[in-house]
């Protein structure tokens, strides 16, 4: 959801946004489809009978979300992303272990994220390119993977981590955690307002496993 590159916005940033955007659609589609994937797995059906395993972007992209990636990225000037894809969901009901099967299914998808920067690393290290900008875009969509997995993974509803802290609470005060996520939407936009302190985090925590994984890949 984030990436900081300081510089003006260009044409340069435009043709990246949209060279980007394919990349980012099928990030959140393979995100939110692990989501549903384990939770079915676990015993949920409810995505699979909404069509939402389906790697069919409309069934998982959100309009309003979608536009804040192109507007945050352009008001930003190439320096900041930020927007969401129709949340998986998920009846922890149908879980023997609710509070544990929640998190299994939150997990699953920055997992997919990290997977795919690993893709690209490999491509990125074992591929030439010769187009500085087709180059740029290799790097950026790593790097944008990494980020939607470390972000994803900040213990703050309605974000995946709140579901791994939610795991090690005891039921009373889980089920007061749980009732944060109707405040999810408002939470989030108030997070813009700090992007900067949420940024440094994030990129603090991104940097080693971006090396770990360049390095894995043979870079």
């Amino acid at each position: 959801m984030l990436s900081g590159i300081d510089s003006a916005l260009t044409s340069q940033k435009l043709e990246q946004l949209a060279l980007l955007i394919p990349v980012l659609v099928i990030s959140m589609v393979l995100h939110e489809m692990a989501h549903g994937y384990i939770a079915y797995r676990l015993g949920d059906p409810t995505a699979k009978m909404l069509g939402r395993l389906s790697p069919n972007p409309v069934r998982h992209v959100d309009p309003l979300g979608s536009v804040m990636f192109a507007v945050s990225w352009i008001a930003s000037g190439g320096t900041f992303l930020f927007g969401w894809a129709k949340p998986i969901p998920v009846q922890p009901r149908f879980f023997s272990h609710p509070q544990r099967g929640m998190a299994i299914v939150a997990i699953a998808g920055p997992i997919t994220n990290i997977l795919i920067a690993f893709v690209i690393a490999l491509v990125g290290v074992h591929i030439s390119v010769s187009s500085d900008l087709i180059a740029t875009v290799i790097q950026l969509a790593f790097v944008l993977n990494i980020w939607l997995a470390v972000f994803n993974m900040l213990p703050i509803p309605p974000l995946d981590g709140s579901r791994v802290v939610g795991a090690f609470m005891p039921g009373e005060m889980h089920a007061a955690w749980s009732r944060l996520d109707q405040y999810g939407m408002i939470i989030l936009m108030a997070m813009i307002f700090f992007f900067r302190p949420v940024l440094d985090l994030v990129s603090a925590v991104s940097t080693p496993i971006s090396d770990f994984l360049i390095r894995l890949a043979g870079g």
